[in-house]
């Protein structure tokens, strides 16, 4: 950093680390924007690290490349002896602090698995509500999916209380509010119209209906129904054509359709565990 005008002297300036918690999970003070925040830097220096390699690698620069991904590692270390000091606890409540290290891969073995375990833990003692802020909500669903919590995630997505999603909507949203307060009365509700959380749309695609890019002219559809809904159906409008996905429980069990475009394969794979790869066209494919 340069001395000058707004330099706070300390090396670190402003740092606001996660932002917009619930306010009963995390209540922001001045502290927070000028304290420097480790856990969140390193990990995030670790993400930023290991994509500016796959740049490298689109590049053509594998001595870029090879560089970057050294410096992820150091850095991955860093992250993991933080783990060791009195400054972060795995035990916590605090769904941003578990649900950071699983989504950018900065855990394994054990210690993933006792993360995995506790952020469940900590959604069920938060009634099944986001406790996430800015940094960390778009990861929050998908998450718990890897961790093999589907049905949480879905719990999350439909719960009306707030925090959470449904909540906006149920008091008449029709954009993404910057805090999950909202409007409170007292002139303190930030912008209503403010994306980030809105980031829970990806789930949607990815998840819910299972669309994926799996490279070019391919596609990987791995729908995962649940929750209460009855049928989904996601269209995306790719440069090679639109791909659809969709299914609808039925009496006997699901059914799901599958649309892809001209010159372009995509494997499917149910929730049964079924694999098969399918060409351009309309598929349906019905599961008991």
């Amino acid at each position: 950093a340069m001395e000058g005008e707004g330099y706070s002297g300390n090396g670190y300036g402003t740092s606001y680390g996660e932002w917009v918690e619930p306010s009963d999970v995390h209540g922001l003070t001045a502290a927070d924007y000028v304290c420097p925040h480790p856990e969140e830097t390193t990990a995030y220096l670790v993400w930023m690290l290991e994509t500016m390699a796959e740049i490298a690698e689109v590049l053509r620069k594998p001595g870029d490349k090879a560089r970057y991904l050294a410096y992820a590692e150091k850095a991955r270390q860093g992250y993991r002896a933080l783990l060791e000091t009195k400054r972060f606890s795995p035990d916590t409540d605090r769904q941003a602090k578990l649900v950071r290290p699983l989504a950018l891969g900065l855990l394994d073995g054990e210690r993933k698995k006792t993360a995995e375990q506790r952020l469940k833990k900590a959604v069920e003692n938060y009634h099944y509500r986001v406790g996430t802020g800015f940094l960390s909500t778009p990861f929050l669903l998908s998450t718990l999916t890897e961790a093999g919590e589907a049905e949480t995630a879905y719990k999350l997505l439909e719960n009306p209380e707030k925090p959470g999603w449904l909540y906006e909507v149920l008091q008449g949203a029709t954009t993404v509010w910057e805090t999950w307060e909202g409007y409170t009365g007292r002139g303190d509700a930030g912008s209503l119209n403010h994306y980030s959380p809105g980031a829970v749309c990806g789930w949607l695609f990815d998840t819910v209906t299972g669309i994926r890019v799996d490279g070019e002219n391919r596609f990987a559809i791995a729908p995962i129904p649940g929750g209460t809904l009855t049928h989904a159906k996601a269209t995306y409008q790719s440069p090679y054509g639109i791909v659809t996905s969709a299914w609808e429980k039925t009496e006997s069990g699901c059914c799901f359709t599958v649309e892809i475009p001209a010159n372009c394969t995509a494997s499917v794979t149910l929730p049964t565990g079924r694999t098969e790869t399918l060409s351009a066209g309309t598929h349906r494919i019905a599961v008991s």
